[in-house]
């Protein structure tokens, strides 16, 4: 069934993967990211899908970005919205030396980016027949999972995350609204050591994400379909 999917951060990693994934299975795909300008990527796929794929600027920490893109997207609808843009920063540390800079901009960019993009685009969720809300979160969110501790801005942005997506089910019970655990995956992010690559990742995510139901809304799931504990 033919859809169309709104995806955040699409200009590499992840993002671009799901992108690239979608368009060859014949969805409609609108891309956003902060500079599309510089996405050689983004124009390589424009020119390969010209009908079913556009790309927007959109900085999901600055409100008058995300109310200009919600301007350019009035009265469309959008069917899957994919709130996949996030930042990981303050790897090796330790409480110490936590920048709280460093806290406060994975808190905006990982757990308010995706409150903004959200709340921006729900009229337009709100004309979809099966709206669907898929928040990129991590294993490292999970406080049951956590047995190494650190990287404090990053587990506690994604486990804030977590939760809002679980008040979100809660409030709009006609909207499957699911956290997703992409696995460790070998990009910018995740690294050379990851053991999945990006293809793997997105292709399970895809399949689980075509297989959610409404009773499936508030849960936190991985790229497999299995649930996380919270």
């Amino acid at each position: 069934m033919k859809k169309v999917w709104f995806i955040t951060g699409a200009s590499r990693g992840i993002g671009l993967e799901f992108c690239r994934q979608l368009l060859s299975r014949g969805q409609q795909v609108i891309a956003a990211c902060r500079n599309p300008d510089g996405a050689r990527e983004l124009w390589e796929l424009k020119s390969d899908y010209k009908s079913r794929f556009q790309y927007l600027a959109l900085d999901v920490t600055d409100e008058k970005s995300v109310a200009e893109m919600a301007r350019h997207l009035d009265g469309e609808a959008v069917d899957v919205l994919v709130n996949n843009a996030g930042v990981l920063r303050g790897a090796g540390e330790n409480f110490a030396n936590v920048s709280f800079s460093d806290v406060a901009r994975s808190f905006d960019v990982n757990t308010l980016g995706p409150m903004r993009v959200t709340r921006a685009l729900l009229p337009m969720l709100k004309l979809s027949k099966t709206p669907t809300v898929i928040h990129i979160t991590s294993k490292m969110g999970s406080i049951a999972d956590n047995t190494s501790g650190g990287y404090y801005g990053y587990r506690m942005s994604k486990t804030a995350l977590n939760m809002f997506n679980k008040s979100f089910a809660l409030e709009f019970p006609e909207i499957t609204s699911v956290v997703m655990h992409p696995g460790w995956v070998k990009t910018e992010m995740g690294g050379a050591a990851a053991p999945l690559e990006a293809d793997g990742s997105v292709a399970g995510m895809i399949q689980v994400i075509e297989s959610l139901k409404l009773k499936d809304s508030g849960t936190f799931r991985d790229y497999s379909g299995g649930e996380i504990a919270w």
